[in-house]
């Protein structure tokens, strides 16, 4: 190990270089990211949630070792990296809001889901988007050690929904040119898909050429909501946001959920009081 720590620390070599850098970023020492990739405590615990839907999600929860430096990643370096325009969620000043206002107007509205989509970022691409940014030999590898887990980004890892834009930068390009080219719109919200015209026609190459498009990235849509065709006269619906004319209001099943909560005000466990803030949010955020 003394021999490994020697050579990856090597004065004047371009491992102790990357680990310099990346030493400096986290604010730990070169010797501690050189055994990243061997240490044990930095791990995940694997679990279930079922969603509102039914379906189930699978969670793996990072050791607080591991979310320690997964914080830092995100703060000092992944969240000042550039996003797509296009990405909506998990960016500072953008919200649901930001993704449904962006088809306001519009005749008519496309959506589609992606599945699995944070285990489907897979580490291929990853590691592509480290290597662009600079990275390489030893400190390319703590970087994969920190942020990926079995083969793509983890569900609970606070640095998968930042590298979740900035590795489909070029799929958020992709979409956004595909829709432009029939005069659309384009914006992503995670997983969430909205395209939008001004035609009363959905383009009729449109879904084979998105869905070819996620597949050269590895996404699938997701089948059991598949897509989501909606006219303007319909109030389309996007991520719990209604497009109502030229303004946005709550869809009815987020307003029977706040109704549901205040009744029972009292009663209400610290999750449900969260939820129930963040509802009330969201509402004063429509009406900016």
């Amino acid at each position: 190990m003394i021999e490994l720590l020697s050579r990856l620390l090597g004065r004047g070599s371009r491992a102790d270089a990357g680990l310099q850098r990346l030493a400096a970023i986290l604010s730990v020492p070169a010797a501690e990211l050189a055994a990243v990739p061997g240490n044990p405590r930095l791990c995940y615990r694997q679990f279930e949630i079922r969603k509102r839907s039914g379906r189930i999600r699978q969670i793996a929860a990072p050791s607080g070792a591991l979310k320690l430096h997964q914080r830092r990643l995100l703060k000092q370096y992944l969240s000042q990296q550039y996003v797509h325009a296009a990405a909506t969620a998990f960016r500072s000043g953008s919200s649901i809001a930001t993704h449904a206002r962006r088809h306001l107007g519009q005749q008519i509205v496309l959506t589609v889901d992606l599945a699995d989509f944070f285990p489907a970022t897979a580490a291929r691409r990853v590691r592509r988007w480290f290597r662009e940014q600079g990275w390489e030999g030893a400190a390319l590898d703590v970087l994969m050690r920190l942020t990926v887990y079995r083969g793509g980004l983890p569900q609970g890892a606070p640095t998968s929904p930042a590298l979740s834009n900035l590795v489909n930068r070029s799929l958020d390009e992709e979409l956004s040119e595909l829709a432009g080219q029939s005069g659309g719109r384009y914006s992503r919200y995670c997983d969430d898909l909205a395209f939008s015209f001004r035609t009363e026609a959905e383009p009729m190459t449109l879904r084979p050429q998105v869905e070819a498009c996620l597949a050269r990235h590895g996404y699938e849509v997701q089948a059991e909501k598949g897509w989501r065709l909606q006219a303007a006269a319909e109030h389309p619906e996007i991520t719990g946001l209604v497009l109502a004319g030229r303004r946005l209001r709550l869809a009815d099943h987020i307003l029977r959920r706040i109704r549901a909560l205040r009744t029972r005000w009292f009663g209400l466990s610290a999750n449900d009081r969260q939820r129930l803030a963040g509802y009330r949010g969201l509402a004063k955020m429509i009406k900016r």
